[in-house]
């Protein structure tokens, strides 16, 4: 073996040169991440400058996206956003864990994967070198930023579109109205296309279930070891748990037994759930893990008392696994919590078009779709009495400019996890690096429009113009996926697959990580007098239905049999006024020949796809 001659002072020069660039680098983001925590409320006064050709209202990142991409367009832009800080969820939220889809390709680029790199391109990251990030992509595409203030927006006189904002900061005591030609609302819950009037729904109530994903705080652990909770980990193996240099997670169990679901919370609405640990640069962990119910999003004391359970729990917890035993928490102690709670769900807007659950789980993409997502539809938990749900994993889809646009309003744009998603499609849309990616899009679609003279929604419903923004985007390095026709999840060849899916649209079927929704398996009698219980309630707000069905068959345990079957059949069609053969005859015809003798659950869809029927035209 040869080599070639080797240059020693040469190769000492070239170590020394990265060796510094790297200091250098380092220094000066502990510089930056120093001035955050001595000033973690900035503000900018604006006198000096009224009118904008973009204002952004919200400083969560997929706003943070959308103003940065309207800048590098060539807009003034400036964001404004009533909180202390840029970053929202991962800076406010110190949510520091990423919901990434990596595989078979990394689906988050443009902005987002600008940011990502900034801040280390794992699964988790450090809050303070996340809002230095946030900071430098404002600064260096030349955003104004107002912070720590109130916004107040001004209808037009046509009361179709946003005059101008009102921005009062009492600390500086100044308020200043400022105008734009067009607005994007970048807020966490939608707040100011609600305030002009904007329709939305609330949580699940578009699928007839009056809840939503249930809240959470991030708690602070200090003086973890990481290394031995590492060392800790391996030793026992993924059935404990799973951990890497920076992140932790899982439910920490031993001979099967959860140490998480042995854990008895002492505040009322509290549960802890697999914990999720997310290491920081100063050596502190960040735990997202904590699930408190009854909530009212919109009132602050509501807030406050459910952000107090949870801060109160905390402590106790940390308690409890250094009890247990958990590697590396020998001297683990609470380190505080979040500035703000995590806010999972609230508003669904009404915009021009709806991504749906049938588009992520089809695998729709579109020569229209100006974003991509793959992330699984993930439900957290709704309720006191379930643990959450998934609800199939895609393998694409795309989304179109129409979900970020009202459809009555003249000037304003929306984005974030309340755009027009329905919720099952928001349970995987809702995450960050998906919302960035669409509010880089809408961030170029708004300058575009100015450009042009044009609405968001002539704008988005302009093919010509989708054209030309999707050439913007594929330019600056966003991942578009290639157009064609793709497989839904799933057993989409199987003859009850479509029952499936209409009984999904209501959140009543589940495929979970596999897409595997079992369609043959049998199921049981109880079973299937739930089903239609909710059915009676999702499809038409008829809660009285279902009870008194099962009030009548609350003893049915056995298997269903095709006979048992029938017989709950007419009995729902009785409560629903058909009460003769004839209706049951109507309605299961032939569905009821193609019955087994031991019912399917694909069987129950189907039946319960008639009953959904009937109950619309009732």
């Amino acid at each position: 073996m040869h080599f070639k001659s080797f240059n020693l002072p040469l190769f000492i020069l070239l170590v020394l040169t990265v060796f510094s660039a790297l200091f250098l680098s380092f220094w000066s983001l502990r510089q930056t991440k120093a001035v955050i925590s001595q000033n973690t409320t900035p503000m900018y006064k604006l006198a000096s400058q009224l009118q904008f050709d973009v204002i952004v209202l919200g400083s969560e990142p997929e706003a943070i996206s959308s103003a940065v991409a309207a800048a590098e367009t060539g807009a003034s832009v400036l964001l404004l956003s009533e909180e202390p800080r840029v970053g929202g969820l991962f800076v406010m939220g110190q949510m520091n864990s990423l919901d990434l889809r990596t595989e078979p390709e990394v689906m988050q680029r443009g902005i987002f994967e600008r940011w990502w790199r900034l801040v280390g391109k794992g699964s988790s990251f450090d809050v303070l070198r996340a809002e230095a990030a946030f900071q430098s992509l404002l600064n260096e595409a030349g955003v104004v930023v107002g912070l720590n203030g109130e916004i107040t927006p001004v209808l037009n006189a046509e009361g179709n579109g946003i005059e101008s904002v009102i921005f009062a900061q009492p600390e500086l005591g100044q308020e200043n109205e400022l105008f734009a030609r067009h607005y994007i609302d970048g807020t966490a819950e939608a707040d100011i296309a609600a305030d002009i009037g904007v329709p939305f729904s609330m949580g699940f109530s578009s699928m007839g279930l009056d809840a939503r994903m249930v809240d959470t705080l991030v708690f602070r652990i200090d003086n973890i070891d990481w290394g031995a909770l590492r060392r800790g980990i391996n030793q026992r193996g993924i059935s404990y748990a799973e951990v890497n240099d920076r992140v932790a997670w899982g439910h920490f169990a031993e001979d099967g037994q959860s140490l998480i679901k042995r854990y008895q919370a002492q505040e009322d609405g509290i549960r802890l759930r697999g914990l999720n640990l997310g290491l920081q640069d100063d050596g502190t962990v960040l735990v997202n893990a904590l699930l408190i119910h009854d909530i009212d999003p919109f009132d602050e004391v509501s807030r406050a008392e459910g952000r107090a359970r949870a801060e109160r729990e905390a402590i106790r917890i940390i308690d409890f696994l250094k009890e247990e035993g958990v590697p590396g928490f020998t001297a683990a102690s609470f380190g505080g919590v979040a500035q703000s709670l995590y806010i999972r769900e609230t508003r669904h807007m009404e915009t021009l078009c709806k991504l749906t659950v049938d588009d992520v789980l089809g695998n729709k993409v579109t020569a229209n779709d100006v974003a991509a997502g793959g992330y699984p539809l993930d439900v957290q938990v709704l309720t006191r009495n379930d643990t959450g749900f998934v609800y199939g994993v895609p393998d694409i889809y795309g989304v179109e400019l129409c979900v970020a646009v009202p459809t009555d309003t003249t000037n304003l744009w929306i984005v974030g996890k309340a755009a027009g998603y329905d919720p099952l499609a928001a349970s995987s849309a809702r995450v960050v690096p998906f919302g960035m990616a669409l509010g880089e899009a809408v961030g170029i679609a708004a300058v575009q429009a100015l450009q042009s003279g044009s609405s968001p929604v002539e704008y988005a419903s302009d093919t010509t113009e989708i054209s030309r923004l999707r050439s913007t985007l594929q330019q600056r390095g966003a991942y578009l996926p290639t157009v064609k026709d793709r497989a839904p999840t799933g057993p989409y060849q199987h003859k009850n697959f479509e029952a499936y899916k209409v009984m999904r649209s209501r959140a009543l079927a589940l495929g979970g990580y596999s897409n595997e929704p079992k369609l043959d398996e049998k199921v049981k009698s109880i079973g299937y007098v739930y089903l239609l219980s909710n059915v009676a309630k999702r499809f038409a707000g008829d809660e009285f239905l279902g009870q008194s069905l099962i009030a009548a068959h609350s003893d049915q345990s056995e298997t269903l049999s095709s006979d048992k079957a029938l017989e709950i059949t007419k009995d729902v069609l009785c409560l629903m006024d058909y009460c003769d053969d004839d209706a049951v005859t109507q309605l299961m015809s032939p569905k009821a020949l193609e019955l087994s003798p031991e019912v399917t659950r694909g069987q129950i869809y189907e039946l319960a796809t008639s009953v959904a029927g009937l109950l619309a035209n009732r």
